[in-house]
């Protein structure tokens, strides 16, 4: 048997590190362990060596291995895996699963399939993420700029595309996923499954305006995000909270039913783009810069919005019978399995194409902190992503399993 000295950076809890004690033990190959927890010294070479607190990482016949895969593990230690101990052996075996079926997340089911990959897209909710949301898309070349399409039918279309090319999609809650050897175990409310990659498209959520009477108004006047129903606005007086492109899409639909519609944009001139700034111009809706919201007031609704001017120190009062927060997006938790990908303001951070620092785990669109969060923005990341899984599968060739 090949002997190699191992030498193991662990967190001692984590069940990656359980899982590759367990290997080790099996193949009967000796190690020394050093908990990062405990030892200080160690964790700032790891986080120094990685970019990162990441465990386990490895050091083997001079190389290092940070949160390698047991077959990845096992050829360090000179050691050729055997295929049929794999647990996955009579199970059926995707090449990608997509995690988040937004806009992204069907491109790479799209982008993968047309790889002749074998491919699962997953997603608690309807496929289309935040499309769903939008009374008019335009701003996607080629669609809606002859006549008015939703958000809704321009998700319906992606989605038909996807499952037309051969994509499997299902709706299910991802609870966690989890790296064995050189698979993905994937557990879900629809079901268990297996793949040799991942892409993760799970997008971003609503990021908070965290002021006294929030809470107490939502759904009774105040609402997040861009919305869809006409009659909670209809000759109402409204303000939206933000600058972005969610907050003119909200400004846009809202002006054509609303009274009065004030935008309360945080900074200096609205971040969305020049085109749909223009729009809600056009409709009369007012757009207040440098402004900071305070309070919301009300009765059993809301009645008064409260903020600030950059440079004027008095509070103004601002009617209002409805509000909508759009502020842009916020990073969601990571979901279990996930903790250890390194993050930046909060999003995966990730190389060339998504790839990630767990083998075979990509990262695509807005769970991502990418430059622009345009639709044609994400919708190729998430192409670029699936050209980029095709790529790696390609160079690292697995035996075809049991159903598959």
């Amino acid at each position: 048997m090949p002997v190699a000295r191992v030498i193991m950076f662990s967190d001692s809890t984590s069940e990656a590190c359980r899982t590759a004690k367990r290997v080790l033990d099996a193949h009967h190959i000796s190690y020394t362990e050093k908990n990062l927890r405990e030892d200080a010294e160690s964790a700032a070479f790891v986080r120094k060596l990685c970019g990162a607190q990441v465990a386990p990482v490895f050091y083997v016949a001079d190389k290092w291995l940070p949160d390698p895969t047991n077959e990845e593990l096992l050829v360090a230690c000179g050691i050729k895996p055997d295929a049929n101990a794999v647990v996955t052996k009579g199970r059926t075996i995707y090449d990608v699963v997509v995690i988040g079926l937004g806009p992204a997340g069907l491109a790479a089911c799209h982008g993968c399939r047309l790889g002749g990959l074998k491919v699962l897209g997953l997603d608690e909710n309807e496929p289309g993420g935040h499309l769903n949301a939008l009374t008019d898309v335009d701003e996607y070349l080629g669609v809606g700029y002859d006549e008015k399409i939703s958000g809704a039918d321009v998700a319906a279309n992606f989605a038909a595309h996807a499952v037309e090319v051969g994509a499997t999609l299902v709706k299910g809650k991802v609870t966690s996923i989890r790296v064995d050897g050189g698979f993905k175990y994937v557990q879900s409310s629809a079901g268990e499954f297996w793949a040799r990659a991942v892409i993760v498209a799970t997008g971003a959520t609503h990021r908070e305006l965290k002021i006294n009477g929030v809470e107490k108004f939502l759904n009774r006047g105040i609402r997040y995000g861009a919305q869809v129903d006409a009659a909670a606005y209809q000759g109402k007086r409204v303000c939206v909270v933000g600058g972005g492109d969610e907050a003119m899409h909200a400004a846009i639909f809202i002006g054509q039913h609303a009274k009065h519609v004030t935008v309360l944009c945080p900074d200096d001139k609205p971040t969305a783009e020049p085109l749909l700034v223009e729009r809600a111009a056009g409709l009369a809706v007012r757009i207040l810069m440098g402004t900071t919201v305070e309070a919301v007031k009300g009765n059993e609704f809301l009645d008064y919005v409260f903020f600030k001017e950059r440079g004027i120190d008095e509070e103004q009062g601002l009617p209002a019978e409805a509000m909508v927060i759009a502020l842009g997006p916020a990073p969601r938790k990571p979901l279990a399995g996930l903790e250890r990908i390194p993050q930046e303001n909060g999003y995966f951070a990730h190389g060339e194409g998504g790839k990630t620092m767990i083998s075979g785990i990509y990262v695509a669109g807005d769970c991502t902190d990418i430059g622009t969060r345009t639709m044609m923005g994400v919708v190729a990341s998430g192409n670029l992503c699936a050209r980029r899984v095709w790529q790696w599968l390609a160079s690292h060739p697995l035996p075809r399993i049991g159903g598959r």
